[in-house]
């Protein structure tokens, strides 16, 4: 294992230093258009590119080496449904990208993928529903499938919801991955992603290169999977501990999803009404991204401090509503 995290570091800072020569190889660029995009310049998309890569690596040393030290991801069967979907999540991501497709077909095809994920991982359905302040479970009989590739869509669309500002959506995932470790949730796998996910945030920080959706969609689905894997087999996490992880990006994705729906819009149609974009109006980037990685991951520390989950709950949702009716007043 040691070795393999050694050529994976000094593979990872071969990208890092020749990110350049690949920019023009890969040839993704997001072109500003003086609405939504306001950078001065085009910047490459690599995320998608810069995570897909790695997980290739990890794969195909892992056919060999078995470094993973449990089973949600890497017997057999969970191999080819794991690195199935994500590089189908990287594809369309991609084609997204570069010639924007429609929401709705877009929805579809997520659907479509979820759905072959299951068929081919039974692991990943949701039976029941567990709470870690509470001792019976909820059993969800025929919902199972429906809710399973519902929570599937609003975990990764939830999450593509922080990408537009730089460091945002990274910076999360790697606060996602280091409970993982700490949970010995495939803590090998969350370690090499965390590694990976430090030298993408410093090229995004310095605006070298943007995540893109065919980066926040693979980064959604690999971690929706690991925390569906690990609460279905492990028990590692209670629906509501997964809840306080995910429910400020939640509570933005429904906030954007009523507001566009009363605007005669599709839910899932870009704008800029994200809150970094409410807030990155008056502030400079620094303040912006402390303020919004300080909210999303309050809930959760919270949860750990308190342990009272609807305390945490009301908490939670209460500085979310603050601070999006106090950006909002501010940019009126």
């Amino acid at each position: 294992m040691y070795s393999f995290v050694l050529i994976y570091f000094f593979f990872n800072l071969f990208i890092f230093f020749y990110y350049k020569p690949i920019t023009k190889l890969y040839n993704l660029f997001d072109y500003p258009d003086n609405n939504r995009k306001l950078q001065k310049y085009p910047i490459p998309l690599l995320g998608g590119l810069f995570f897909i890569i790695n997980l290739s690596v990890i794969f195909i040393f892992n056919l060999f080496l078995k470094f993973t030290d449990n089973n949600l991801v890497f017997f057999f069967d969970n191999q080819i449904s794991f690195f199935l979907i994500s590089y189908s999540f990287y594809f369309l991501g991609y084609y997204d990208d570069k010639y924007h497709i429609k929401a709705n077909v877009k929805l579809f095809i997520m659907i479509s993928f979820i759905f072959i994920a299951l068929l081919l991982d039974r692991n990943l359905l949701l039976t029941d529903l567990k709470f870690t302040f509470y001792s019976s479970y909820l059993s969800l009989g025929n919902y199972s499938f429906p809710i399973t590739i519902l929570c599937f869509l609003l975990f990764i669309n939830a999450f593509n919801m922080l990408d537009g500002l730089n460091g945002q959506a990274v910076s999360y995932t790697i606060f996602i991955l280091i409970i993982f470790v700490f949970k010995g949730v495939s803590a090998n796998l969350s370690i090499l992603l965390i590694l990976t996910s430090l030298f993408f945030l410093y090229l995004n920080f310095k605006n070298k290169t943007y995540l893109g959706d065919s980066g926040s969609l693979v980064l959604g689905f690999i971690l929706s999977y690991l925390f569906l894997k690990s609460y279905n087999l492990n028990n590692s996490f209670g629906a509501d501990e997964i809840f306080l992880i995910m429910c400020v990006p939640g509570y933005e994705l429904l906030r954007l999803a009523i507001k566009r729906i009363v605007h005669k819009k599709h839910p899932f149609t870009g704008d800029n009404d994200h809150i970094h974009h409410l807030m990155i109006r008056n502030y400079n980037f620094i303040k912006s991204y402390f303020v919004i990685q300080l909210l999303l991951i309050a809930p959760y520390i919270a949860n750990l401090i308190l342990k009272k989950f609807y305390t945490s709950l009301a908490f939670s949702l209460l500085i979310y509503c603050l601070a999006i009716y106090y950006f909002s007043k501010k940019n009126e």
